[in-house]
């Protein structure tokens, strides 16, 4: 797994609202980052490292010094799996049917 697989802040974040609900924000064709409680964690994610980027988000929900819950690794799972579904489209090629 990469480096950039942990949760890092960019050079120059947004501003984030403490308080304001988590949100998912797609940053760029490999990472994803979720705002929660004024934080942003952010993850990179290069095609095939999905399962590695999932064990990562849930070390962090189990660990209790945290703020992100399951709710939020299920939240990130999907935006995941949404990604991996546009890279296959992408990368297969359509069939039609015969009819």
């Amino acid at each position: 797994m990469a480096e950039s697989s942990h949760p890092k802040t960019p050079s120059n974040p947004d501003p984030v609202v403490p308080g304001e609900p988590a949100q998912v924000l797609p940053l760029g064709e490999d990472q994803i980052a979720l705002v929660k409680n004024g934080r942003r964690h952010v993850f990179t994610c290069l095609p095939g490292q999905e399962p590695e980027v999932l064990n990562q988000i849930a070390m962090l929900v189990t660990d209790p010094a945290n703020d992100l819950t399951w709710f939020d690794a299920a939240v990130l799972s999907h935006q995941l799996g949404e990604r991996m579904s546009a890279r296959l489209k992408q990368i297969t090629p359509s069939r039609r049917r015969s009819a």
